[in-house]
């Protein structure tokens, strides 16, 4: 087929030039590089021969899609041609009447049947030699053959091939074959020419004027070219004439994108005007996408409140499991623990990532200090999750709170378990070692003992305070009820020098809870965090009480951070845990930074207190006796502290000693407190007595 100038103008615009000037032909020929001088446009701007027959028959035939079609065919061909004024003309039988031999052709093209159009030109030509069909018949059919061509390539992928037909084919890249330059554009798209593909559609929008056709071009452009190209596109907007363009809806998409990959990346924050956008959205449809969109934005920024409205809405909107998602996730945020955990354990089994919520939140609920007041059926719908899902974690967390709540055996039951889930987990490995050392299980207790003590220090200590070196004395006379109410008083007074360590940094909690507000509480992993940023979410995490999340902040403060963020990370570190009562780890952190003097001694003070408080509500008062002497020689042993170490000695049989620490205390001015201990002694001396 031979194309006039327009043609392969359009072709070269879309193609390439190179590519249709390097195409060869059978045996390598070239083809022509333009039309040949007989078919070029009148110089003198006459109307040039058209063969007008398809034409004439389209319109004979009423066929008013085809007319117009064949029209802008002609006019892309022949830019000087202008069609008849008066297409009635053509089916008054203005012109010759048709052959009927052509007529039925060309009833045959109409009816899409091309391969009969074929047949029957092959037909008439073995009957006559001389006969040949008409020129625009023969473009015709080549032009449907093509875009059949193109079109198979296209569905099944075979890119190339649509480059190739297009190439041989350039006739079919104009307006009236808009799908044909879709499909081409893609081609450029998947053989990685997305330059080719944007200058594609900027053909498109620069010379085709359907408003329906121009926005899908654009919605098109928004599958296979990045973002910025496409809003580059936007430029070639109508605003104006008789079918304007609305692509608003291209700009609300791009804003719409914008803001979900804010929304999964507490770094990045979008702008007002396409958050504006996304609340546009919301409102003016029912879909839960842009709801979900603008709740995640709002939990990974800060904002776990109007997130969980959102995620609200798009439950209600039939959201799923991603909504139920970020509602249970939104409720933790905001330490709504309890509404949390009875939420997402409705939606547990909905998808793996509402059970991972689920087993969070729970593990998270068990895990509160001082622990919980929960109902039984809390539990009991916690338990079988945990039992299914094999979660060591929410194991560990209900063998600390059956511990907690003097569950002893159950709690070691469930240490056990969570460490034949996780072989190595060391905080399950110590609750299994106190829980076995307090129900007096000694073959199990010296097993976990054998089996940690060069990997766990505070494990440990366990082992020593039980087999100390100057042997155990006999059980002693038991205190009546009024003289055990002493040791207990005093391990009450004995927590005010921790309460006083922790008002000495509240400034420090109290000015990073001011600075980071709400966003304190959202739970977010601190890796992406500055030194300083790090250090700031540690000490406001320890002032609403979550010092394990404290932990994370501040080793992340230790690793990044300056030596002086280093140092305060380091104290920050110990203190959180101390609030746990993780002694062995406080001890650890402590040396993590180097640290003053009276840091040193202040932390060391705490740890040993905290030690020697733990050790003497356990009953094991050897242990309590070693980390009181060892805190002696940091700082002078106060009164309170005196008062521990004397009933430690009575609960021992060392009444001797007992005697005089009591009496050293009451000279003090502490006689009440210091009379009971001693009346204790005189009791069980006199009962002791023969």
């Amino acid at each position: 087929m031979r194309l006039v100038g327009s043609a392969i103008t359009t072709a070269v615009l879309i193609l390439g030039f190179a590519a249709i000037a390097q195409q060869t032909g059978p045996g390598g020929s070239q083809p022509p590089a333009g039309p040949p001088p007989s078919e070029s446009p009148p110089a003198n701007g006459s109307q040039p021969q058209v063969d007008e027959s398809a034409l004439r028959y389209f319109a004979s035939q009423g066929d008013t899609r085809r007319v117009n079609a064949e029209i802008a065919r002609l006019r892309a061909l022949y830019p000087n041609w202008t069609p008849p004024s008066d297409l009635s003309q053509l089916s008054a039988g203005a012109a010759a009447p048709p052959d009927p031999i052509i007529e039925r052709l060309w009833n045959l093209y109409r009816e899409d049947r091309i391969a009969e159009v074929r047949a029957a030109i092959a037909e008439r030509q073995a009957s006559d030699s001389n006969w040949k069909p008409p020129e625009e018949l023969v473009a015709a059919l080549e032009t449907v053959e093509a875009r059949r061509r193109l079109v198979n390539a296209s569905d099944s992928g075979q890119w190339q091939t649509v480059l190739s037909v297009a190439t041989e084919a350039p006739g079919l890249l104009t307006c009236t074959n808009v799908d044909v330059l879709w499909r081409v554009a893609e081609a450029f798209a998947r053989t990685d020419q997305p330059t080719r593909t944007r200058d594609v559609y900027t053909y498109l929008l620069t010379n085709c004027a359907n408003p329906a056709e121009r926005l899908a071009t654009l919605q098109k452009a928004l599958t296979l070219l990045p973002e910025q190209q496409v809003a580059d596109l936007l430029q070639f907007e109508r605003r104006t004439g008789d079918a304007p363009d609305d692509f608003g809806s291209i700009r609300d998409e791009l804003a719409r994108r914008r803001v979900e990959r804010a929304s999964l990346d507490s770094k990045m924050t979008a702008s007002a005007e396409d958050l504006a956008a996304v609340e546009r959205l919301i409102r003016n449809t029912n879909e839960a996408g842009p709801v979900l969109i603008l709740g995640w934005y709002n939990y990974h920024h800060g904002n776990p409140a109007r997130a969980l409205e959102l995620f609200k809405t798009a439950l209600d909107r039939d959201g799923g499991a991603k909504a139920a998602e970020g509602y249970a996730m939104s409720l933790r945020a905001l330490e709504r623990l309890t509404e949390a955990e009875a939420f997402a354990y409705e939606w547990r089994e909905r998808a793996p990532e509402n059970m991972k919520v689920y087993l969070d939140i729970a593990t998270a609920l068990l895990s509160q200090d001082p622990p919980p007041r929960l109902e039984a059926r809390v539990v009991a719908r916690i338990v079988p999750v945990v039992t299914a899902q094999r979660f060591a974690d929410a194991a560990q967390a209900l063998g600390w709170y059956s511990y907690n709540t003097q569950q002893i055996r159950t709690a070691r039951d469930w240490f056990r378990t969570a460490l034949n889930w996780k072989p190595e987990d060391e905080p399950s490995a110590y609750g299994l070692a106190l829980s076995t050392q307090r129900l007096n299980e000694r073959a199990a207790f010296n097993a976990i003992v054998a089996q940690w003590r060069e990997r766990s220090q505070r494990i440990a200590d366990l082992a020593d305070a039980a087999n100390p070196r100057s042997g155990r004395r006999s059980a002693p006379v038991q205190p009546r009820a009024e003289m055990e109410a002493a040791p207990r008083q005093a391990a009450i007074e004995i927590e005010q020098p921790l309460v006083r360590t922790e008002e000495a940094v509240r400034r420090r909690q109290s000015e990073a809870r001011s600075v980071l507000g709400r966003s304190c509480a959202m739970t977010r992993n601190p890796a992406g965090l500055s030194g300083d940023a790090a250090l700031t979410r540690g000490w406001c995490l320890m002032e609403i009480n979550r010092p394990l999340e404290a932990v994370a902040a501040f080793d992340r403060a230790i690793a990044t951070g300056s030596g002086r963020v280093r140092e305060e990370a380091a104290y920050g570190k110990s203190l959180a845990y101390l609030r746990k009562n993780l002694t062995s780890e406080a001890a650890v952190a402590a040396a993590e930074a180097p640290q003053t003097r009276s840091r040193q001694v202040e932390l060391g003070a705490s740890i040993l207190t905290q030690r020697a408080l733990a050790a003497y509500r356990d009953k094991r008062y050897v242990e309590t006796l070693l980390a009181l002497s060892e805190r002696a020689r940091l700082v002078p042993e106060q009164n309170d502290l005196l008062l521990i170490r004397g009933w430690s000695y009575f609960n021992l049989g060392r009444y001797k000693d007992a005697e005089r620490v009591f009496r050293a205390v009451q000279q003090t001015g502490y006689s009440e407190e210091a009379g009971v201990g001693l009346n204790a002694i005189r009791e069980a001396t006199d009962q002791a007595s023969p």
